[in-house]
């Protein structure tokens, strides 16, 4: 995947981070919260009332456990193929989509601003960042999963190196 980048004439990459589908990424991290909540209930309920819950917790806690070891690997794997990443070049940004295409991608001598909206939740964190360019109507934006995403501050960092934002 990343020579499908280089070639875009972007530069070295100097990072890649993970990227979510806005509808499917989001879904998934409110579904995994609810669960994780519904865990903590469980537990509770079995430190309240031992003889209530009749072992459901040890079935909760293996599916919750399974859920979570499914997230991070399918987080290595989608990185190990280049699939919805985000790639920080020394002279632009590109994205990937789901299949490992790049999506779009823009040179940093473009952009003329970066937008960065945050929402942060009980059970679903995410950035949206919205980057403007100069020549076209279409501006180029994704979404980064979780609260203190190491996106962020990349993306600004490279931004500021090459002279695009202040």
């Amino acid at each position: 995947m990343r020579h499908r980048v280089a070639e875009l004439g972007l530069g070295d990459i100097r990072g890649d981070h993970a990227v979510i589908n806005s509808a499917t990424g989001s879904m998934a991290q409110v579904l995994r919260g609810f669960l994780l909540i519904l865990w903590s209930a469980l537990l509770v309920a079995t430190v309240v009332n031992p003889s209530a819950v009749d072992d459901n917790a040890a079935v909760a806690t293996a599916v919750v456990a399974a859920v979570y070891a499914l997230k991070f690997g399918w987080r290595r794997l989608t990185a190990w193929l280049g699939v919805n990443r985000c790639y920080l070049c020394a002279d632009g940004v590109a994205v990937t989509g789901r299949f490992g295409r790049v999506r779009d991608s823009v040179a940093w001598s473009e952009v003329t601003g970066v937008q960065q909206t945050t929402a942060v939740g009980h059970v679903v964190a995410f950035h949206r960042i919205e980057i403007s360019r100069s020549r076209s109507a279409v501006p180029l934006w994704f979404v980064a999963p979780g609260a203190k995403s190491a996106l962020v501050p990349a993306l600004l960092g490279e931004g500021r190196r090459s002279g695009a934002l202040q």
